[in-house]
């Protein structure tokens, strides 16, 4: 199936060496030059293109034309990487495009399984369904939102280290050096999304576990990371310092 394949190709995508962050895989390119007019036609960023194009139509549709643009979308993920590192196309636009169409199609995803949940067009009895929603949207915030946008600050700004982003917590250890664990986390959070998109009780039962690990371990993650907020932001020379995070493939 689409979203099988999905699990597949990605995990193998995040566990690249070139990606030791979960849910991104494509690090900036730190020679310090601007932009260059060539790199809006480098293969991995018309595959990042199409992935918002894929987007485009899942959100003006529905249960399973939604999963099935959204898996199209998710399955270029584990593709541009490889093309900008197989092509020598590593950017910084490329870069910037993967992180943030990462974070904007899992925000979407929980958005529109709130959505369903609340219409009634899902298994979720309608006594808990408002609590459910809430959830979702809640972690739209916490984990797509804040605890990626800690995680991104920290490291771009301040250059700190990924290995000092509470790698000292077991869940967090896992989640980014695992690829077993992150392949799964990441599929996972997705899966159950799409479970209640397209009203699939078994699908969203399986990834639950995964999604609730995933959630864990970046709120665990931002907890840990909150006291180095205070940093000063580091000198241009230790700009080579710069890593790459998908999740962040993150998930």
């Amino acid at each position: 199936t689409i979203l099988a394949q999905a699990s597949r190709f990605v995990a193998q995508a995040h566990s690249h060496p070139a990606a030791p962050q979960a849910c991104l895989s494509r690090a900036p390119d730190d020679s310090g030059h601007g932009m260059r007019f060539q790199e809006l036609f480098y293969v991995a960023n018309i595959i990042d293109y199409g992935r918002i194009i894929t987007l485009y139509w899942a959100v003006n549709s529905d249960g399973y034309e939604f999963a099935m643009w959204y898996s199209v979308s998710y399955i270029l993920d584990a593709f541009d990487g490889y093309a900008a590192r197989a092509l020598n196309q590593e950017s910084r636009l490329g870069y910037y495009l993967d992180m943030v169409i990462d974070r904007v199609s899992s925000c979407l995803c929980l958005h529109f399984a709130a959505k369903a949940v609340l219409s009634g067009a899902t298994f979720v009895p309608v006594t808990v369904a408002a609590p459910v929603a809430l959830m979702l949207r809640i972690l739209i915030v916490l984990v797509e939102l804040v605890a990626h946008g800690a995680v991104m600050f920290l490291s771009e700004v301040l250059g700190v280290h990924q290995k000092q982003m509470g790698y000292d917590y077991w869940i967090v250890r896992q989640y980014l050096s695992d690829k077993r664990f992150l392949g799964w986390a990441c599929f996972s959070f997705e899966g159950f999304g799409l479970g209640l998109i397209m009203n699939s009780a078994p699908l969203a039962l399986i990834s639950l576990p995964g999604f609730v690990f995933r959630a864990l371990a970046n709120i665990t993650r931002l907890i840990a990371i909150v006291p180095l907020m205070g940093r000063r932001p580091r000198s241009s020379s230790n700009a080579s310092s710069r890593t790459s995070s998908r999740d962040g493939k993150s998930e």
